[in-house]
């Protein structure tokens, strides 16, 4: 099993573990799933000052990953980074991505099981590392500010999860960026 596994992953991993019965590899899933998923919960619950932090670390993890996963290439033009995007196949696209002034709409319809469950697309949920939650969408939306950040060259100043199937059961996950004003932006007017 370890000559499957990717080159740089070849060094990292003690193959003595790779090479026990499927029920002892079995009973380390397990143990890795319970150690995640307690992790998960434990962070999920503190005080947003401090999850907050936490998770951006964990999505700038996983957006930086699943830029090579979806075939991003460093330096890619906006334009060409939406085309890119909307031209993947399932089960990573397509994404609709359309911009409106300092306004991104980004939509993603996950592949769905055979019993029409949409699928999260969080390796953490496909692998059965942690149990679905809707705390991931807060995941998902930081990676796609990241996305925006480096292909725009603009920053994101929020993101709102509109939907997702964990968040409210709709079938897309669905964010609203909002990219930072530029220095020349009147202030909102008041009445």
């Amino acid at each position: 099993m370890a000559d499957e596994l990717p080159a740089e992953l070849k060094d990292s991993i003690d193959t003595h573990y790779l090479e026990h019965s499927a029920d002892l590899k079995e009973l380390i899933h397990g143990w890795l799933y319970k150690i995640m998923d307690a992790a998960y919960k434990g962070i999920s619950e503190l005080p947003p000052e401090h999850r907050d932090p936490i998770l951006m670390m964990m999505s700038k993890a996983c957006s930086d990953q699943a830029k090579l996963v979806l075939g991003c290439e460093p330096g890619m033009e906006w334009e060409a980074y939406k085309k890119h995007m909307a031209e993947l196949a399932p089960p990573f696209g397509p994404r609709e991505i359309t911009q409106i002034g300092d306004i991104v709409h980004w939509t993603y319809v996950p592949p769905k099981d055979d019993k029409g469950k949409p699928i999260c697309q969080c390796p953490l949920i496909m692998f059965d590392m942690i149990e679905p939650r809707g705390e991931v969408c807060a995941c998902s939306a930081n990676s796609v500010a990241s996305y925006i950040e480096e292909y725009t060259g603009r920053e994101v100043e929020t993101v709102e999860t509109l939907g997702s199937p964990m968040v409210n059961g709709e079938e897309k996950c669905r964010f609203l960026v909002h990219l930072k004003p530029s220095p020349f932006t009147t202030p909102k007017h008041e009445m």
